[in-house]
């Protein structure tokens, strides 16, 4: 059984008295322990898939299951429950997170709110999560808009997995961050998949990127999938034209892929 399942999901919007298809039937799972990565061009349906997987749209059309449960038919206390098991972290924590909130009550509040840690167990869970992320315990005390791209982002994976879910979803999560910081994180990622077993919707526009942490790739081309299979092969050799072009725009990284590993 797929740990996440997505089948013919539709979602359409009104825009000049015109409806957008913006994402169009589209059907793709990830296994346990796995990265499956959306690549496209903007406006593709990246960021609308992500908002649907995350219900905070809701579907036209289709099916999304999510470890054995039609997660679309979830509410209530069923639904904060499976919320835990299913974390995001954005492409700016600086639009995510309250910037001038403490690195201490970010990673406070899930632990808080999902009854994880009591209030004497918070501050050691607290230093526990920064080291997992290679971040020291004396930031907690420092704003978020006073620490770098780098370090909020570690700080943001950190907060994913305070709940131990079994899928984060990264929406352009490193698009934002400079090469060297960039490396740096999709090791960080790699290294937690490795340890906790999480699997990745890793969403991207770049290809290099992809290649980098990816072990199956969607295409998407005007809200419907192009092009789908193993990350690499599809990434050497892409037989659909947005493949072609996406390739043709991507930076190379000098690194092994996920199945090297």
């Amino acid at each position: 059984m797929s740990l996440l399942a997505i089948s013919n999901l539709s979602r359409s919007y009104r825009r000049g008295g015109k409806t957008i298809a913006a994402v169009d039937d589209v059907s793709f799972h990830i296994e346990p322990g796995e990265t499956l990565a959306l690549a496209g061009p903007s406006g593709s349906g990246k960021s609308t898939i992500a908002r649907l997987v995350l219900r905070l749209i809701e579907p036209d059309a289709g099916r999304i299951e999510f470890e054995g449960s039609n997660f679309l038919a979830l509410e209530g206390s069923a639904l904060r429950a499976h919320r835990t098991r299913l974390q995001m972290v954005f492409q700016d924590p600086l639009a995510a997170f309250n910037p001038r909130a403490t690195v201490a009550r970010v990673l406070d509040d899930p632990l808080r709110i999902h009854g994880i840690a009591s209030r004497s167990e918070r501050p050691r869970s607290i230093a526990a999560l920064l080291e997992r992320v290679g971040l020291p315990a004396d930031l907690t005390a420092r704003a978020i808009h006073e620490i770098s791209g780098g370090q909020r982002q570690r700080v943001a994976i950190a907060r994913a997995i305070a709940t131990k879910p079994s899928l984060i979803v990264l929406d352009e999560a490193v698009s934002a961050l400079d090469v060297s910081v960039r490396g740096q994180v999709l090791e960080l990622l790699l290294d937690l998949q490795r340890q906790e077993r999480i699997a990745y919707l890793f969403i991207s526009h770049d290809l290099g990127v992809v290649r980098a942490i990816a072990h199956r790739i969607v295409l998407l081309d005007g809200g419907r999938i192009a092009e789908s299979g193993d990350a690499r092969a599809v990434i050497d050799a892409p037989q659909s034209a947005i493949g072609k072009a996406l390739l043709a725009a991507a930076p190379r990284l000098h690194r092994t892929s996920p199945q090297d590993t």
